[in-house]
């Protein structure tokens, strides 16, 4: 007879799945029931001993720590109840053997956790089939450890564990196809991890595989997505890796573009928005490129005693209140985008800072010339966008952009 097969998934979230069904037990995702089949079913073989089971699920819980033997027997119990009637066949996943709690050895029972970490272990004692292991340990990782329930002690810290593993198959696989020459496996890989996790930078390491395809004009929308996302969501400026990245990148097209015999910019469908240089019109440029002009002007402007700053503008409504409509606020950003070229000499330079906010860079003006220059701009979008359009200012340091 065959058995039953059971999978249950626990990275990314949790869900089980009887002979490709998915079974639900219960609509809270912190119930004690989806915590006692994960303790069990992610501590592989050996299982894990009742006063280690009592300890993790009843740690947080005051009410059941008089009776905890009585607390787990009568969960156990009615676990079972609840998984037959889900639709697991006798309700069986769960067993004692030697003391301890293990997977029910009639029924076929999977974990992901439990398989990712034993594909890592493999690769690390088997160098030829290592890289292949290592994908399938990588494909099997949909994120963190149980996040929906991440306050206890006990998840969180294997959730650091996968995670540390994972970091691992990023790394190495990343580096075996940047070795092998297979930039697009490499890109996939970066691609997925980010997908996972924004804020760790493996945005970066898409990017690079981009540029060693070629693929300058991906790379750098991607670019400008990545920095956008740390300014709008993350409050903070590019970091020292992403802009070594970003010099990386203009590197490589510049020189793609000398060996074609062709300028990037003249080639590059995005040569308008990352760069505009014409007559008697401010520099365009990304953030990254403001910050390295700031400091290379600020060193020489100091030299001639003369000052270089910083303005703020962000759009705002009559009121002077953010604008919180996307539309609204796209259409009064490129409004404003009209004031800055019509408005800027030619020697300053302004990016997009965030969906409502430009950063202007101003050279050899005090603060009264930058008080003048806000006037001129908020008279022209106003013009431009309608007499209730207002603009609010800052005049910052670099430093303030970190804060």
């Amino acid at each position: 007879m065959k058995k039953t097969s059971i999978y249950v998934k626990t990275l990314g979230g949790f869900e089980i799945r009887c002979n490709d069904k998915r079974v639900m037990l219960g609509r809270n995702k912190g119930s004690k029931y989806i915590q006692l089949v994960s303790r069990v079913c992610s501590a592989g073989e050996d299982g894990v001993s009742k006063e280690n089971l009592q300890e993790d699920i009843y740690s947080d819980d005051v009410n059941e720590k008089s009776n905890l033997n009585n607390s787990l027997n009568n969960l156990i119990y009615q676990f079972k109840k609840i998984a037959e009637k889900a639709g697991i066949p006798g309700g069986k996943i769960i067993a004692v053997s030697g003391g301890n709690y293990v997977v029910d050895p009639s029924v076929d029972v999977t974990t992901d956790a439990v398989l990712f970490k034993s594909l890592i272990i493999e690769g690390k004692s088997n160098a030829e089939k290592k890289t292949e292991l290592y994908q399938k340990a990588f494909d099997l990782y949909k994120g963190d450890f149980l996040p929906e329930l991440d306050e206890l002690y006990w998840i969180s810290k294997s959730a650091v564990e996968y995670r540390a593993m994972y970091e691992e198959c990023v790394d190495y696989l990343s580096e075996e196809y940047r070795k092998a020459g297979k930039y697009k496996d490499m890109a996939h890989i970066f691609h997925t991890a980010a997908s996972i996790d924004k804020d760790c930078e493996w945005q970066v390491g898409e990017i690079d595989a981009l540029r060693m395809q070629g693929n300058y004009k991906k790379a750098f929308s991607l670019y400008e997505e990545m920095v956008r996302y740390y300014a709008e969501e993350l409050g903070i400026s590019p970091t020292e890796h992403m802009q070594n990245c970003y010099q990386e990148l203009q590197d490589a097209a510049a020189s793609a573009g000398d060996a074609d015999g062709k300028s990037f910019k003249e080639d590059s469908p995005l040569s308008e928005e990352l760069s505009v240089e014409e007559d008697n019109k401010p520099y365009e440029c990304l953030f990254p490129e403001m910050s390295a002009s700031y400091h290379i002007l600020s060193r020489n402007m100091e030299r001639h005693g003369l000052s270089v700053f910083l303005l703020l503008l962000t759009i705002a409504d009559y009121e002077g209140k953010e604008i919180k409509q996307e539309e609204k606020a796209e259409r009064r950003m490129e409004s404003l985008k009209t004031a800055i070229n019509e408005t800027l000499r030619r020697g300053d330079a302004f990016s997009k800072y965030s969906k409502t906010q430009y950063l202007v860079l101003l050279t050899g003006t005090g603060v009264e010339e930058c008080m003048v220059v806000h006037r001129r701009l908020q008279d022209r979008l106003k013009e431009l966008a309608g007499p209730r359009a207002s603009l609010n200012y800052r005049i910052i340091s670099y430093n303030d952009l970190s804060n």
